[in-house]
């Protein structure tokens, strides 16, 4: 039998999506190259700016719902369009 607790934590593909898509974006748009290191200072303003401790072993829509505000903090913040996908326009506006 399997645990609920495992059932409800976020699919690997939301994480993969923040850390090798939207952050990348984030970094570059800004003028930073996207290293280990810049990506986890801009995730630790993130978490402070949007008000998240974690996002580590969280749900779903924990997890998806803490990614819509980092996309939405930068488009207003910046006017910046953060891709969900590779397929994606980078320079989209």
């Amino acid at each position: 039998m399997k645990s609920t607790v495992s059932n409800d934590i976020a699919d690997h593909k939301l994480y993969r999506l923040y850390w090798k898509i939207m952050l990348e974006d984030i970094l570059a748009k800004l003028g930073y190259e996207p290293t280990k290191e810049n990506k986890e200072i801009l995730h630790e303003f993130h978490k402070r700016v949007i008000a998240y401790t974690t996002i580590a072993g969280q749900s779903q829509e924990v997890v998806s719902m803490f990614l819509f505000q980092v996309t939405v903090f930068w488009a207003t913040e910046k006017g910046f369009f953060i891709r969900s996908s590779r397929k994606q326009d980078y320079n989209m506006e």
